[in-house]
């Protein structure tokens, strides 16, 4: 059986997802921890000049990527590998496009 995720609510469980469980199963229920919040809402989001100094202090906060010997090269290769892939992906679906036709 798989693991689905679940609210707690009014004293009851409720499924995420439909589930389709013999009836009787047994269940191993555990809480999570709360998750901290990431990001800002829309209420949140400000656009005077203290939120943009604010938003560009952030941003001068994050350190540059360090790359060790050897990753740059393997990450570029695998670039151009998905790149290569999608253009071929592409191909294909132009030519089995009939004559005329726009996608």
């Amino acid at each position: 059986m798989n693991a689905i995720k679940a609210t707690w609510t009014k004293g009851q469980i409720v499924p995420a997802e439909p589930v389709d469980w013999p009836e009787g199963s047994e269940l191993l229920v555990e809480a999570l921890a709360p998750s901290e919040k990431i990001g800002m809402t829309e209420e949140e989001w400000g656009d005077d000049p203290e939120s943009i100094a604010a938003w560009i202090a952030a941003v001068d906060k994050i350190e540059p990527m360090i790359w060790a010997d050897g990753e740059r090269e393997q990450y570029e290769r695998y670039r151009k590998e998905c790149r290569d892939f999608n253009i071929e992906a592409v191909r294909k679906q132009m030519e089995a496009m009939p004559d005329g036709e726009v996608p």
